[in-house]
């Protein structure tokens, strides 16, 4: 029977952008909220444990990557390691692990849209529709849905830079003033948290057949997305805290946008809420394209 090959169409560039959809999306504009309840301003400690921790994994994709650079992800280099069957445990988990992520980051992208049109519907009637169109978008071939990542990643960073900036400009250094109320236990939770979102760095270990010189830009792309969404993410923090309370954000189901509104700008509130959208729809292609590769 003929094997279908695929084509190595896939860059550093690429690569990277991958890896960022993944990981710049619900963790940014939704459990950073999430996190914050539980560390407190300590959250910058959090997300600075789960960036040291990731890299560290991360590095360890990397050692597998160089040696296994084939479609699958952790089926593979389980596989490839101990045995067939540890390969289908692990694939196992790990699609289904990613239909939960993807299913609950859809929903949260309800939320985003909900605060931008001032709605109040039930978010699954968002989940179901995004999900169907990024599959079918994902069946038309990995380079499309390549671009439309790049698309959503640029306006990801650009909105993010947005809310930093003006942020900056009515931050307040008083909601520093009790800086772990939890402790290291609410440091820690934290940062369990944050993790949850940074273990996109290993998308693109799944789509290893259409990278190109994958053992060299499998590894790079790994290192360089994580370093990008950790500073994003601790700057994002800062800030964010520096408008309203951790206590605050760990209420709202749009942290960024329940941020941003104490500026009383609509403008940037528009801006921040077509953030929510655009990057979980982001997270929830990658994780449909990844899971296809599995």
């Amino acid at each position: 029977m003929a094997s279908y090959e695929l084509k190595r169409i896939l860059g550093l560039r690429s690569a990277v952008i991958i890896n960022l959809g993944a990981i710049i999306g619900a963790g940014i504009f939704v459990i950073i909220g999430i996190a914050a309840g539980k560390a407190g301003p300590a959250i910058i400690l959090s997300i600075f444990i789960s960036a040291i921790i990731a890299i560290f994994t991360g590095l360890s994709f990397s050692e597998i990557a160089q040696h296994i650079s084939k479609e699958g992800g952790v089926y593979e280099y389980a596989k490839e390691s101990f045995a067939p069957s540890a390969g289908f445990i692990g694939g196992t988990m790990w699609t289904f692990s990613n239909m939960i992520a993807i299913s609950a980051v859809s929903l949260s992208m309800g939320s985003y849209i909900n605060s931008l049109f001032h709605l109040n519907l039930d978010l699954i009637i968002y989940g179901i529709p995004v999900i169907i169109l990024f599959a079918v978008l994902n069946m038309l071939g990995i380079k499309n849905s390549a671009k439309t990542l790049s698309i959503l990643v640029g306006v990801n960073v650009v909105i993010l830079i947005i809310f930093i900036i003006s942020g900056l400009f009515y931050f307040k250094a008083a909601d520093f003033t009790n800086f772990a109320p939890r402790g290291f236990t609410g440091i820690m939770e934290g940062s369990a948290l944050i993790f949850f979102a940074f273990t996109g760095f290993s998308r693109i270990t799944t789509v290893g057949d259409e990278v190109k010189d994958p053992e060299k830009n499998i590894p790079k792309a790994i290192i360089i997305s994580i370093i990008i969404s950790s500073a994003l993410y601790s700057i994002v923090a800062v800030v964010a805290i520096g408008l309203i309370p951790a206590s605050n954000l760990a209420s709202a189901s749009a942290p960024l946008s329940a941020a941003i509104k104490v500026l009383h700008n609509p403008y940037l509130i528009v801006i921040i809420a077509v953030g929510g959208i655009t990057a979980t729809a982001g997270v929830v292609l990658t994780g449909i394209l990844g899971t296809s590769r599995a």
